[in-house]
């Protein structure tokens, strides 16, 4: 037997059939997590019971499954150890001595990093982190000198990004999925020319499986350029990354969400969707129109067809209402070097230029 390294009273115990190690699972820490530490090799991804690459065949105990990906029959057989957690004291697993599989894949994961000369010390981080890994440091010197400022655990943060996108002075970022990432994704997209209507689809690792099944799809017989803007969690979207997005010419937007509920991180999918909603109105105000942007929610399984629904709709709405006017001509457009400048008419046509 070799227990874990762990210290503190367990939450439970895992043992391995193939050696007979048992290992203490603290409330703190997940299978996957102990596993690792000793040297069993299990292939993972999302870490958050979203992808089922970490999914383990279980032959004793009762799990706790907290996953959103594995059908019923298949929890019958296997868990997910990167969130699933056991009802029963013990819990025995399937799974090959140390070193008889491939090394151990440690992918980079995002992290919120709080850049303390810009921060206000609001609480906001605080309030939107559904983790606690987001606090106030009260020794910590911010903005203008003041006592106080956020710090967060690397230790306990998901990476989702919700306290980012609610950070009111942009003090928090992201070592992945930042602003930068985001606006440059956009720009590249819009260097195409417009030929098709241009639809740009925010999705959290749950729903992107129902985006990319739609992808290549026609809507009438005519080609659709649908791009795809991978988040942690809808959460992590923010109101200058959806404004950004048509900015730089996109015809429609399309937010997809997990239902109510069914949000992982428990509260990026209503956060997003009051997003959604104010930047509707912003766009109707500028004479874009609301109808440019959606929000659909997607189901735990099966939710291609209510995405491809969403997004024929979202064509017609565009081929009916235009182009993006700040979308770049086509190439080869003759009379293009006589226009304005695409965002210069824009303003004209609204009495701002």
């Amino acid at each position: 037997m070799n227990p874990s390294s762990t210290t503190g009273s367990p939450d439970f115990t895992i043992k391995i059939a193939s050696t007979g190690d048992v290992f203490d699972v603290p409330a703190g820490k997940s299978i996957l997590n102990i596993l690792h530490e000793n040297g069993y090799a299990v292939q993972h991804s999302c870490t958050s019971g979203l992808c089922g690459t970490c999914k383990v065949r279980y032959l004793e105990g009762e799990p706790d499954h907290r996953d959103m990906i594995l059908t019923v029959d298949e929890q019958s057989e296997f868990l997910t150890t990167c969130i699933s957690r056991c009802k029963s004291g013990e819990i025995l697993l399937d799974l090959p001595p140390p070193g008889t599989e491939g090394p151990i894949e440690q992918p980079e994961t995002p992290l919120a990093v709080v850049n303390q000369d810009i921060c206000v010390a609001c609480l906001t981080c605080v309030r939107a982190c559904t983790y606690g890994a987001a606090a106030i440091d009260s020794e910590a010197v911010g903005v203008g000198g003041i006592i106080g400022a956020a710090v967060v655990d690397e230790d306990t943060c998901s990476g989702c990004g919700l306290c980012a996108a609610a950070c009111p002075t942009g003090a928090i970022s992201m070592t992945l999925y930042s602003d930068g990432d985001v606006f440059a994704k956009a720009a590249a997209y819009a260097e195409r020319s417009a030929s098709e209507p241009l639809i740009v689809a925010f999705a959290c690792p749950h729903c992107l499986p129902s985006v990319e099944a739609f992808q290549g799809t026609p809507v009438s017989g005519k080609a659709v350029e649908l791009e795809t803007m991978q988040m942690p969690c809808t959460g992590r979207i923010d109101n200058l990354h959806l404004m950004r997005t048509f900015e730089d010419g996109a015809d429609g937007v399309i937010v997809t969400g997990c239902e109510e509920g069914r949000c992982y991180h428990q509260t990026g999918n209503l956060n997003v969707a009051k997003r959604t909603e104010r930047v509707r109105g912003w766009l109707e105000a500028v004479g874009l129109g609301e109808s440019r942007l959606k929000m659909v929610r997607l189901p735990a399984r099966d939710g291609a067809a209510p995405f491809a629904a969403a997004a024929m709709d979202m064509v017609a709405t565009v081929r009916d209402t235009g182009p993006n006017p700040l979308r770049l001509p086509a190439a080869g457009d003759d009379d293009a070097a006589d226009q304005p400048a695409p965002e210069d008419a824009l303003l004209a046509e609204l009495g701002l230029l």
